[in-house]
């Protein structure tokens, strides 16, 4: 393991004595913790329905097959992303067409969404039903200006704002620009449950349907009936107990990650052969990403960051590239450039709320040193 991680959960006492309390009470499955810990994730959004599920990819996928979306329906989405919205939207039998991203807050923006709209309709006669907005790395995409546009042309909006947690864009907890939104608490997000997720939605018919297909298709009202073909994506009581601790600590925890990312920023302002991240007031900083100018630098950096026990790894993938999956994948291999470009010249920097400042020094003083090199290409 690395002496300085990409990420580290933060956990303590209060963590353990919460475990310790739900295994007391021999309840672990769909009990008061979880409900507790959705209904706090919906309100941290300002939203009324939570639904606690396994995983983020669980929750995608649950939304869209709660929307019906599946063989004959378009999905856009960004190529620049953990993969999770292509492949659940590939396993529910719809067709994935990839989007580009913005070369500086590496989101999709209404250009994008509307070229590969377009590209879409022209090579499958089909009007794309559904767009996956990510909020990747917790910088809010231009959410409202995608909704806008995805009302015109009449695309339902869902979030993967796994990254995102707590985040805001004009003012609006991200969760308010689509039907729903998607979040995270794997180990490397702001606060963790070890796996896990969280749906959040405005609309109560929709939370009452996820409710029912992530338990087995059982009626949403607890009677012992199963009204459609379900699945088993629960969280556990011990998950949502350590969730509830950690939801806690997250203010905490991303103010820290500010002040890091922002400690950061200052440190590595003077390299030219650096991209770094914007600053944006609403950035919630689940990832520092740096990007050089082409992959040779970035594998040299990367290699003299591990050399000297510093966990830096690539930040996301171009999904696009990845192998056309039972015919799903219907957009060209090569038509999401910058994506590509992201996903092989960007460098993922350790940034957790343990991160002590000469811990962070080294990183800086490690990159300085590799970029200084004669024999970097």
């Amino acid at each position: 393991n690395p002496q300085i991680p990409l990420a580290r959960p933060w956990f303590g006492r209060e963590e353990a004595e919460a475990v310790a309390e739900v295994l007391d009470s021999g309840w672990v499955v769909q009990g008061a913790k979880v409900r507790a810990f959705e209904e706090q994730v919906a309100a941290l959004h300002e939203l009324p329905e939570g639904v606690a599920v396994s995983s983020a990819t669980a929750g995608l996928h649950l939304t869209m097959l709660a929307l019906g979306i599946g063989p004959g329906d378009v999905v856009l989405t960004p190529s620049f992303a953990w993969p999770a919205a292509a492949h659940v939207a590939a396993r529910s039998g719809a067709g994935v067409w990839f989007t580009d991203v913005d070369p500086v807050t590496a989101n999709l923006t209404p250009v994008h969404a509307e070229a590969a709209f377009q590209a879409a309709l022209q090579a499958t006669g089909r009007r794309p039903r559904a767009l996956v907005i990510v909020h990747e790395f917790g910088l809010p995409a231009p959410a409202a200006d995608l909704a806008a546009w995805a009302r015109e042309r009449e695309v339902t909006v869902i979030e993967d704002a796994a990254c995102a947690l707590g985040a805001r864009h004009r003012g609006r907890p991200v969760g308010h620009f689509g039907v729903a939104a998607v979040f995270s608490f794997h180990p490397r997000k702001s606060i963790t449950t070890g796996e896990g997720g969280v749906v959040v939605t405005a609309d109560r018919a929709l939370a009452d349907r996820l409710r029912e297909l992530r338990n087995h298709g059982q009626a949403a009202d607890g009677r012992r009936e199963f009204v459609v073909a379900g699945l088993n994506y629960r969280l556990t009581e011990i998950q949502a107990a350590i969730g509830l601790v950690q939801l806690r600590r997250f203010p905490e925890i991303q103010e820290i990650r500010r002040r890091l990312a922002e400690t950061y920023r200052g440190a590595l302002a003077d390299l030219p052969e650096i991209q770094l991240p914007p600053g944006d007031p609403e950035h919630t900083w689940q990832t520092f990403m740096v990007v050089f100018r082409d992959a040779r630098v970035r594998a040299a950096v990367e290699a003299a960051c591990h050399a000297a026990g510093i966990g830096a790894g690539p930040a996301a993938v171009a999904a696009h590239r990845a192998p056309e999956w039972n015919g799903r994948f219907l957009s060209p291999a090569d038509h999401c450039p910058t994506a590509s470009r992201l996903a092989d010249c960007g460098l993922a920097l350790p940034l957790h709320p343990q991160l002590r400042a000469e811990e962070l020094d080294r990183v800086v003083q490690r990159i300085r040193t590799a970029l200084s090199r004669p024999s970097l290409p």
